[in-house]
């Protein structure tokens, strides 16, 4: 079929069967051409220029030149813009860095672990330790009765605060030459020896009291005789305890070298006490000479800590062995200051605080003996309480600090105890200026040992005790401005001149706030 230019379609005019396939006659000529099927007359295709009657239309509605506006509703078929064509290049494959798994450290929360009895883990320090006990109870023993006895002799109160602090006095003569001794000789063999010494003077003082010839001047000679074994004791005890505990150790070392005079304290004076009342000073002196031979047997058990490889000791080795430390401690500013602190308990709160007791006793509270005792327990509670938590905090941070936080809790409890009437009142006083006094014995005397090198430690020693030597110089000031104005009015002039001093120091020593 056909279509023309109008889109009509045409017939075409003839189709003819040109050979009869079912004839059975034969073909004449062979020659002859085949007929086509396909018509041989092929029709001429008719092709005109002259437009269709719709282009004319169209023609007539849009002339040349005219601009084709869309209509506003169309089919139009919308073409997606064609993407840029750019040279395809591959990337580098970069392997992914996996971030590693980082856990937060969480701190572990351990147990807080207290220290208290930390030094008690070295066993020649359980030695020493016992052996202090059993001499601190001696020691206490010896003030209730010494006190009592010598105001009952001489009804002064000057006369028995001098015989409370003459036992320091060989301190003062003789501090140095203890010292040398302890850094040349066997410690072991020192301490057991003085122990030994004043076990003796104590039970022969004891049978003269019981025989009932004494004087006056037979106690005070009896407390100076018994002073001049502190030339040794302190300095050896001092030096033994940075020997036989490491040095982060030293605080609660002394810490429990105090609680053995504070467990002593509590219950020494009571007994004692008790004893005069029911039995009378003489079988007193006997158990005091009693503790300190079992002191002496307790300090045999301690390690040898004999200093070998020096020369003889003679007068004028001995001489520059002693100035060797005095410029020790001259060209050490923290030492030098320390020891100069150590005036202040020895010279000003002791004296008029503890010194004081048995005339505040007979005078302001007018109590007897046995209430004397249970007041100078009050004492040692204060001791044992302030020692406990010393020993369990451990090394004290901020040591200098701590010194001026003890002075200022002494000079509070020196007020108060001047100021009240009340017996009741004044055992929680007493209980705590003792807390203070020993917060300041311990760390004070901590620092110090920490501090010195040990070929020099038994002399520098032996010199910082001279500040327990001036002792005697505070119990006399003590006396006679407590006999001519009055015990509270004594007590509170030295807490006045206390905070004076201790500003000076601090003061004049930066050095010791930064401990």
């Amino acid at each position: 079929m056909n279509k023309n230019r109008s889109g009509a379609f045409r017939k075409p005019e003839s189709y003819s069967l040109s050979t009869d396939l079912t004839s059975s006659q034969p073909t004449e000529n062979t020659d002859q051409p085949v007929k086509s099927l396909v018509s041989t007359e092929l029709p001429t295709p008719e092709v005109s220029i002259e437009p269709t009657p719709e282009q004319q239309e169209v023609a007539t509605a849009h002339p040349v030149g005219e601009i084709l506006v869309a209509p506003d509703v169309a089919d139009v078929v919308r073409v997606a813009p064609r993407r840029r064509l750019r040279p395809h290049i591959r990337k580098p494959r970069v392997p992914r860095m996996r971030a590693p798994h980082i856990q937060p450290r969480v701190p572990r929360v351990r147990p807080m672990r207290v220290h208290t009895f930390d030094s008690f883990l070295h066993r020649d320090y359980r030695f020493l330790w016992a052996s202090t006990l059993f001499f601190s109870g001696a020691f206490w023993m010896q003030q209730v009765i010494i006190g009592w006895l010598t105001y009952e002799l001489t009804q002064s109160a000057l006369l028995t605060s001098l015989v409370m602090g003459l036992d320091a006095l060989p301190i003062l003569i003789a501090g140095p030459i203890g010292g040398l001794l302890v850094d040349r000789w066997d410690k072991r063999k020192l301490l057991s020896g003085v122990f030994v010494y004043q076990s003796l003077l104590a039970l022969g003082f004891g049978t003269m009291v019981l025989l009932g010839d004494v004087n006056a001047w037979h106690v005070f000679s009896f407390v100076f005789m018994m002073g001049i074994g502190w030339v040794i004791v302190d300095p050896a005890r001092m030096a033994l305890i940075p020997a036989i505990v490491p040095r982060h150790s030293l605080v609660n070392a002394f810490a429990l070298n105090s609680l053995a005079f504070s467990l002593t304290r509590l219950a020494i004076p009571a007994i004692g006490g008790a004893l005069i009342v029911f039995s009378g000073a003489g079988v007193a002196l006997l158990l005091q000479g009693v503790l300190v031979a079992v002191a002496a047997a307790l300090a045999l058990g301690l390690g040898t800590f004999a200093t070998s490889g020096q020369p003889k000791l003679n007068a004028r080795g001995a001489l520059s062995e002693i100035l060797e430390g005095v410029r020790y401690i001259r060209d050490t500013p923290v030492v030098l200051g320390l020891m100069l602190f150590g005036f202040l308990p020895t010279v000003l709160i002791s004296p008029f605080l503890h010194g004081l007791i048995p005339v505040y006793a007979a005078e302001v509270y007018d109590v007897g003996p046995a209430t004397l005792g249970l007041l100078m327990s009050a004492v040692g509670a204060g001791f044992l309480t302030g020692t406990l938590l010393l020993a369990s905090i451990g090394d004290v941070p901020h040591k200098g600090l701590m010194i001026l936080g003890c002075i200022a809790l002494i000079c509070v409890s020196m007020v108060a105890f001047a100021l009240n009437p009340s017996i009741a009142l004044a055992f929680p006083i007493v209980a705590i200026g003792s807390m203070g006094t020993m917060g300041y014995f311990s760390i004070t005397g901590a620092t110090m040992q920490s501090i010195l090198p040990d070929g020099i430690r038994g002399r520098v020693s032996g010199i910082y005790i001279l500040t327990f030597g001036a002792m005697p110089a505070g119990n006399l000031a003590a006396g006679v401005i407590s006999e001519n104005m009055g015990a509270p009015t004594a007590t509170l002039i030295a807490c006045g001149l206390v905070v004076v001093a201790a500003s000076v120091l601090m003061l004049l020593f930066p050095s010791i706030r930064k401990l």
